[in-house]
């Protein structure tokens, strides 16, 4: 790319403001949770570990599917013995454990939780769950990954060296 495909776009004394989209409201209800969460449980366990669906508000497109705008929600789930990959990318995350329990480790400490904990992990910090427990994890993750995508500016290590 050269200097030439550069142009300038004059908004002298022009409005910068926009109309804001704003997105429905949304339940998710229980039933369709349940039955993700058991639909994920019944798939061999992918190399990474993770089995996990987004929940996506209608209104959403790529790039930076969310439930709402900037918003990433997905569904996770662990079979109990299992553990992710360790991973790490540029968004923040909270999760909430809904069902079962087990930990993660998160920049090489271990925090255990069980259900309705909540716990985030730091940006750009190494972390992966475990289900050392006898029955199914589920959990919600919530993170600003939708926004980072929509941003071009996602970071995504699937294998990063292992926390010190």
């Amino acid at each position: 790319m050269t200097s030439e495909s550069l142009h300038f776009v004059d908004r002298t004394g022009q409005s910068l403001a926009r109309e804001p989209d704003f997105w429905a409201a949304l339940v998710v209800p229980k039933e369709r949770i349940e039955a993700e969460a058991e639909r994920l449980a019944d798939l061999p366990q992918p190399a990474n570990g993770r089995r996990s669906s987004l929940i996506v508000h209608p209104k959403s497109s790529d790039p930076g599917l969310g439930l709402a705008p900037g918003i990433r929600v997905s569904l996770d789930v662990l079979k109990p013995g299992e553990q992710t990959r360790l991973f790490r990318h540029n968004a923040t995350e909270l999760n909430f454990c809904i069902a079962g329990g087990g930990y993660t480790e998160v920049g090489g400490r271990r925090f255990d939780f069980e259900r309705y904990d909540v716990w985030n992990h730091p940006s750009y910090t190494t972390y992966r769950h475990v289900n050392n427990t006898d029955a199914l994890q589920v959990r919600l993750t919530y993170s600003n990954a939708a926004l980072l995508e929509r941003m071009n500016v996602y970071i995504v290590d699937e294998d990063p060296p292992v926390a010190e």
